[in-house]
C-alpha cells in the first residue's frame, strides 16, 4: 500500500471544499457509473420540501408546510382507523434555491445549514431559542412541535426505573415504539398471517399487498426511482455484508476499499473479510481531533485503484455528519462504487439518495421507531446487474433444475427464502410515522436539543465531550476524569437514565481520542428538556464524587 501523507488537524475552509468539489465532481459525467444527480424533485408521497418560512407579522416564529395525514395510505388494509400523530396545523410558505454539493454553502456550522443544503432552506440559519426556551417549543421558527402529544404515542416511556421516570437516552443503540408500530404489526398477525408470494388464497394476497407496499414506502422515503432498489434484510450489518459479499467477489488483489476512521465494526469486518479473500487492500481516510473527515487527505486516497469506497452518514460514536455527497462525488469522479450507512440518520434528518448519488444506501428498522430484525438496502438498478446473488434458496429463483438455476430480476434475486413479512409492514409503518411527523421539523427540534444537551453537559465541571463537529446528530459523547464509563452508566441507571456505556461498536474512532470507551446519550425527537436538565444534574453529582 502506498504511504499516506501526514495531515495536520485542520478545519476544512469552504474554499477547499470548493475547489476539491470543482476539480472532482466536474470529472464525474465522464465516470462509468454515471453523473452525479442534479437535485430531484421529491418522490410521490414524500413530505413536502422545507421552504423558508414567511412571518406573518412582526416576531412571527414562522410555520412549516406538512403533507396532510390523507395523502398518506396505510400499509395493512385491515378494520383499523386511520393513524394521525398530533401535528399543529401549518400556514403555506415559499420555496428557496437549492445548494449543491459543486456550490456548497459558506456556513458549515450546524444540522440546520446540513439540512438546508440537502431540502433547499436557509431557514435553519435563524439563531437557536434561548437558553431557557420551553420543551414546547417552536423548533426555532418551524411551527409547534409538541414532543408532550409525541411522547403520548410511546407507551414504553411512560414507566418508572429504580422508582425514578424513565429518560431514554439510549436512541443511537435503538429507538422506541409508537403504538401505531406495535398495532400494526399486531394486526398483521391477528388478521392477515401468511407467507407471500405464490399463495392462491386471501391472506396470502393481502400479505404480500401489504410487504410490497411497505417496499414502495422505503422507496418514498429514500428517494429511490424504483420499488425494485429496494432490498429487504434484518438490519444495517446484513445489508453491508450483503453488499460486500457481492461486490467484493468482482475485486481483484490491489484493488482498494476505502473507510473512514468514524466507521461503525459493521462497516469494517465485512470489508476486512473480502479483502482477505481477495487481496484487496483497505485504506482509511482520518478524522481530525473534532472528529471530522479530514477532506484532503481523503481525496489522496481515492485513486485508479479504489473500486469502494464505504462511508457513515453519521458516526453512531461522535455523532459526527459526513459531507457524503461531496464524498460520494469524489469518488464516484474515480469510478468507484460508494456505499452509505444510514443507520445513524434516517432518524434525524431528510435523506435522499439520489441527490447523495451513491450506489447503495443501508439502514435497520430499529434505529427509526421500527421493529428489530428488519432494515433496507438501496441498490441502484445500475449497480444490481452486476451483483450476483449472495444466498441462495426459495424466492430468489425463476427456473431450478440440477445442472443450472436461473435466478428471478432484483430484489427477490437477493431475497433468498421467507423474508420477515410482520417486521417490513411494521418498518413501513414506521416510516410512515415520521414522515407524517415531518423530517424537517424533526431535525430542527432535535438540534436544538443538541445545542442545549451540549452547553448544560459542557458546563459540567472535569468533563470532556468526544466529537465536536460542526454538523452532527444528537450524540454527546463524554468522559470523566477517574470515572470508570461503565460504573457512570450504572450510577445513572439509578437515577432512571438509559444511557450507553463502552466502545459502541466503534473502536477505531475513540482511540483515536485515546480511549477505549466513553459514556453516550444519544437523543431523540421524543426526549425533552425537563430530561436533559435532570441528566446533567446526575452526571454533575456523579463528577463532583
Amino acid at each position: 500500500m502506498d504511504s499516506i501523507p501526514s495531515f495536520a488537524a485542520h478545519e476544512p475552509s469552504s474554499e477547499q471544499l470548493s475547489r476539491i468539489a470543482a476539480q472532482l465532481l466536474s470529472e464525474a459525467a465522464l465516470s462509468p457509473h454515471g453523473a452525479v444527480p442534479a437535485p430531484l424533485p421529491a418522490a410521490p408521497g414524500a413530505e413536502a420540501v422545507l421552504p423558508a418560512t414567511t412571518a406573518a407579522s412582526a416576531g412571527s416564529t414562522g410555520s412549516l408546510p406538512v403533507t396532510p395525514a390523507a395523502a398518506f395510505t396505510h400499509h395493512v388494509a385491515l378494520p383499523a382507523q386511520p393513524f394521525t400523530p398530533s401535528i399543529q396545523p401549518f400556514a403555506a410558505a415559499t420555496a428557496t434555491p437549492l445548494r449543491t454539493a459543486s456550490a456548497p454553502l459558506e456556513d458549515f456550522s450546524g444540522l440546520r445549514s446540513f439540512v438546508a443544503r440537502i431540502r433547499g432552506s436557509d431557514a435553519f440559519a435563524r439563531q437557536s431559542p434561548p437558553f431557557d426556551a420551553p420543551t414546547t417549543s417552536a423548533a426555532a421558527g418551524f411551527g409547534v412541535f409538541d414532543v408532550d402529544a409525541v411522547r403520548r404515542d410511546f407507551p414504553v416511556l411512560h414507566q418508572r426505573v429504580h422508582d425514578k421516570p424513565l429518560a431514554w437516552f439510549d436512541n443511537a443503540a435503538t429507538t422506541q415504539k409508537p403504538q401505531h408500530v406495535i398495532d400494526t404489526i399486531s394486526r398483521f398477525y391477528a388478521h392477515d398471517n401468511s407467507n407471500i408470494h405464490r399463495g392462491a388464497h386471501t391472506l396470502a394476497a393481502r400479505a404480500t399487498d401489504a410487504y410490497e407496499h411497505a417496499r414502495r414506502t422505503v422507496q418514498t422515503f429514500l428517494g429511490a426511482s424504483s420499488p425494485d432498489e429496494i432490498i429487504f434484510v434484518r438490519g444495517t450489518t446484513e445489508g453491508i455484508n450483503l453488499v460486500a459479499q457481492s461486490c467484493g467477489s468482482l475485486l481483484s488483489a490491489g484493488d482498494e476499499i476505502v473507510l473512514t476512521e468514524l466507521e461503525h465494526h459493521a462497516n469494517i469486518v465485512p470489508w476486512q473479510m473480502v479483502a482477505k479473500r481477495t487481496g484487496a487492500v483497505i485504506r482509511v481516510a482520518p478524522i481530525d481531533d473534532r472528529g471530522e473527515v479530514m477532506l484532503d487527505a481523503y481525496a489522496a486516497l481515492l485513486g485508479p485503484r479504489t473500486k469502494f469506497v464505504s462511508l457513515s452518514h453519521a458516526s453512531n460514536s461522535l455523532g459526527t455528519i459526513l459531507p457524503v455527497e461531496l464524498m460520494t462525488g469524489m469518488a464516484k469522479a474515480r469510478g468507484a462504487r460508494v456505499l452509505v450507512d444510514g443507520a445513524q440518520s434516517v432518524s434525524h434528518f431528510p435523506v435522499d439518495v439520489r441527490r447523495i448519488g451513491c450506489d447503495f444506501f443501508v439502514f435497520s428498522g430499529h434505529k427509526i421507531f421500527g421493529p428489530t430484525g428488519i432494515g433496507a438496502v438501496y441498490a441502484t438498478s445500475e449497480a444490481q446487474g452486476s451483483m450476483p446473488p449472495w444466498q441462495g434458496g426459495g424466492n430468489m429463483i425463476r427456473d431450478v433444475t440440477f445442472e443450472k438455476t436461473t435466478y428471478a430480476d432484483p430484489p427477490a434475486k437477493f431475497e433468498a427464502g421467507t423474508p420477515n413479512v410482520a417486521d417490513a409492514i411494521g418498518l413501513g409503518a414506521a416510516l410512515d410515522y415520521v414522515m407524517r411527523l415531518g423530517r424537517e421539523r424533526i431535525a430542527a427540534y432535535e438540534h436544538d436539543l443538541l445545542e442545549y444537551a451540549t452547553r448544560r453537559l459542557t458546563a459540567i465541571d472535569g468533563l470532556r465531550l468526544i466529537g465536536t463537529a460542526a454538523e452532527k446528530v444528537g450524540v454527546v459523547s463524554f468522559v470523566l476524569p477517574g470515572r470508570d464509563v461503565i460504573e457512570i452508566g450504572k450510577a445513572l441507571d439509578r437515577e432512571g437514565f438509559a444511557v450507553r456505556a463502552g466502545h459502541h461498536c466503534a473502536q477505531p474512532s475513540l482511540r483515536h481520542f485515546g480511549l477505549e470507551a466513553t459514556v453516550r446519550p444519544s437523543l431523540a425527537f421524543y426526549n425533552t428538556r425537563d430530561e436533559i436538565d435532570r441528566l446533567a444534574a446526575a452526571v454533575d453529582r456523579i463528577a463532583r464524587g
